[in-house]
């Protein structure tokens, strides 16, 4: 019996899916069903992929969000998620988010992220608001939690229709949204980050931000919402809880920018 599925979008992802599908692969204490879908890749993607012996299926170049569709309608386990070719989980990710989704009897969990840059090294945390303060967030047109860290029930895939495939870039951020809005009950696990968001200058939304900020505003203004200035409180006390992880990230960016270094008694070990 599988315990939840994972669709893997793929195109020209040999420099990175290897990683992406071990630590998936080698989820603990849960049954991982693993789908890639790809669109057409000339690398070494698929043969990555007959390596681990995971289903692919084509879909064609184009949109990312028909090609996730196209492999979570496949899927018939209760729980789903889905990743990048460029994203990694921690090992005991699944089944923590797993047991606070069913003790919580919730459709979406999420958690703490990781960042970290082109190479994998650690960038910053982020902790994400708790789910009485959602609403907050997506009045202000922000993602409250990253897709990397979010698991959902198949019944709120089924019941939204899925990713809104009209939105090129930020269908994630318009499903969460309309899932909250059609009363699916969400739940925020604590403790340890359960994934790690790679950053880097290729993403498409770092790319094209401002046609990424257009489609985040028109996704609001489909869902009806308008922030208030107790939302704008909410949304500051967020960030004040983060704001440790954002000193963090000062000092690393720095530090792996060679501006600044640890005095010599506090140098590593090597």
């Amino acid at each position: 019996m599988v315990d939840i599925s994972c669709v893997v979008p793929t195109l020209n992802s040999g420099w990175s899916l290897a990683e992406t599908l071990f630590c998936i692969l080698n989820q603990k204490d849960c049954s991982v069903r693993v789908i890639v879908v790809d669109s057409g890749s000339k690398d070494g993607t698929l043969q990555i992929c007959g390596k681990f012996g995971v289903e692919v299926i084509y879909e064609p170049p184009g949109s990312m969000y028909r090609a996730i569709n196209a492999g979570l309608r496949l899927c018939d386990s209760e729980w789903l998620a889905y990743t990048n070719s460029d994203d990694l989980w921690y090992t005991d990710a699944f089944s923590r988010l797993l047991r606070q989704g069913q003790m919580a009897d919730v459709d979406v969990v999420y958690g703490v992220c990781d960042y970290i840059d082109l190479y994998g090294r650690f960038l910053h945390s982020y902790n994400p608001p708790d789910p009485v303060r959602l609403i907050s967030w997506y009045r202000l047109g922000v993602q409250p939690f990253a897709q990397q860290v979010a698991i959902f029930r198949k019944r709120a895939f089924d019941k939204s229709g899925g990713f809104d495939e009209t939105y090129r870039l930020v269908a994630d951020f318009d499903f969460y949204l309309r899932a909250y809005m059609a009363g699916c009950c969400f739940a925020r696990l604590p403790g340890a980050p359960v994934a790690r968001f790679r950053l880097h200058g290729q993403q498409l939304g770092r790319i094209e931000g401002d046609q990424s900020r257009q489609e985040v505003l028109q996704s609001v203004a489909h869902a009806g919402l308008s922030a208030s200035f107790s939302d704008r409180v909410n949304f500051v006390r967020g960030r004040l809880a983060n704001s440790s992880n954002y000193l963090v990230r000062v000092l690393r960016r720095s530090q792996l920018e060679g501006r600044f270094r640890l005095p010599n008694s506090m140098e590593p070990l090597p």
